[in-house]
C-alpha cells in the first residue's frame, strides 16, 4: 500500500464519494493535501505519494530523462505500471473507508495530472470526474473514444516545464469535441493561480452529485 493523507470527512449512513490527490515529480503527499480543506465538505480527501524516492520528500511515480533535444522522456512500460499501482491503492482504499465506488475523483498536477488521464481512460467505469492540471494526454493513452468521465483541465501559457503546446496539441481537441472536457488557460508557469483554483472549485461545487 502506498503512503497517503486523508481527511475523512466522517461515518454516514450513505458512502463518501471520494477525491485521489496524485502529486507531480518531485513533490510529496503533503503538497497537494494542503487543498483538502477547500475542497467539498461531503468528499473524503485521499493524497497519495509515488514510490520511488528522489531524495528528501521528493518523490515521483515514474523516472524521466531528458533527451539531446532537452525534451523531458518517460519509459512507456514504466508509467504505466504506475497507473496500474495507482488504481490498485485506490480500488483498496475504497474498501478500507467504505467509499462511494461510483463517485471517486482524481486530482493530479503535472506528473500526476498525465497519469489521472491514463487512469481515466483506461478505467472509465472507475473515475467520475478528472482535475488535471499542468499536464497533457500521452500518446500512448489511448484518447480516440469519447470519455465516459467529465473533467476540468488547466496549463499556465508560461509553462517552461511542460509547455502549453503539449496541452494545446493533447486536451484542446477533446474540449472542442465534447462539452463534459472543460480546458482552460491562464497566464501562469508550473503553477496553479490563486484563478485557476478559484476556478475549479467551482467546478467542482457544480459537478458535486
Amino acid at each position: 500500500m502506498l503512503e497517503y493523507r486523508i481527511q475523512n470527512n466522517g461515518n454516514s449512513d450513505n458512502k463518501r464519494p471520494a477525491v485521489f490527490l496524485i502529486h507531480g515529480y518531485g513533490s510529496n503527499a503533503d503538497d497537494l493535501f494542503s487543498f483538502a480543506s477547500y475542497l467539498p465538505k461531503n468528499y473524503t480527501i485521499i493524497a497519495l505519494q509515488a514510490p520511488l524516492s528522489l531524495g528528501d520528500k521528493s518523490f515521483a511515480w515514474y523516472p524521466l530523462s531528458i533527451n539531446t533535444n532537452g525534451e523531458i522522456r518517460s519509459e512507456n512500460d514504466t508509467a504505466w505500471t504506475a497507473v496500474d499501482l495507482i488504481i490498485k491503492n485506490i480500488d483498496g482504499l475504497i474498501k478500507k473507508y467504505a467509499l462511494n465506488l461510483n463517485d471517486i475523483s482524481l486530482l493530479g498536477f503535472s506528473q500526476g495530472a498525465i497519469l489521472s488521464w491514463a487512469l481515466g481512460f483506461r478505467f472509465p467505469d472507475k473515475i467520475r470526474r478528472i482535475i488535471a492540471l499542468s499536464g497533457f494526454i500521452h500518446e500512448s493513452i489511448n484518447a480516440d473514444k469519447e470519455p465516459e468521465f467529465i473533467a476540468y483541465a488547466a496549463h499556465g501559457t508560461n509553462d517552461e516545464v511542460i509547455p502549453v503546446l503539449k496541452a494545446r496539441e493533447s486536451i484542446l481537441p477533446l474540449s472542442k469535441k465534447y462539452s463534459e472536457i472543460q480546458y482552460h488557460e491562464y497566464p501562469d508557469g508550473h503553477t496553479i493561480s490563486e484563478e485557476n483554483f478559484t476556478n475549479l472549485i467551482k467546478w467542482l461545487n457544480k459537478t458535486n452529485l
